[in-house]
């Protein structure tokens, strides 16, 4: 009897993880490199990600490299874009964040950031204007050489 119980319950379990699900972000590794420009995803504050239907992943180094992908390949069709939220370092949906143009070094020097509050995006971009060259010290952001 007690094999009659399990065997439904196994099927149902099974059945209704069959069901559609969430997409989710996937995890970033240090061997990571960003789908744009290749390089190492080294700091989590500026990075995102764009899922597809199908499942396939593109990750980024930067949010200016995840919208310039965009732009140059509108081929691929985004069921889920994340970005990093700049001070949790946590996933946020792009249609739940603030992204904002910094003075803030980024790795390839887009200085944009994102916050999941729009107040606090704001105050922080007012922290930190973008100066001549696109970073609070004049460079590009991403080799250090001056702009």
């Amino acid at each position: 009897m007690r094999e009659r119980v399990i065997i439904p319950f196994v099927l149902t379990a099974l059945a209704a993880g069959c069901g559609s699900r969430e997409i989710r972000p996937v995890e970033v590794y240090p061997e990571d490199m960003c789908t744009h420009c290749r390089m190492a995803i080294s700091d989590q504050r500026f990075g995102g990600e764009l899922i597809t239907a199908g499942g396939e992943v593109y990750k980024f180094d930067d949010i200016g490299c995840l919208e310039s992908f965009r732009k140059e390949r509108p081929d691929v069709a985004p069921a889920a874009v994340y970005v990093k939220d700049y001070e949790s370092k946590s996933w946020l949906g792009i249609a739940r964040a603030t992204i904002v143009r910094t003075g803030v070094a980024t790795p390839m020097g887009s200085g944009m950031v994102a916050f999941p509050d729009s107040s606090k995006a704001r105050a922080f971009a007012a922290g930190h204007p973008v100066l001549a060259g696109g970073t609070e010290t004049g460079g590009c952001g991403c080799c250090g050489r001056e702009g």
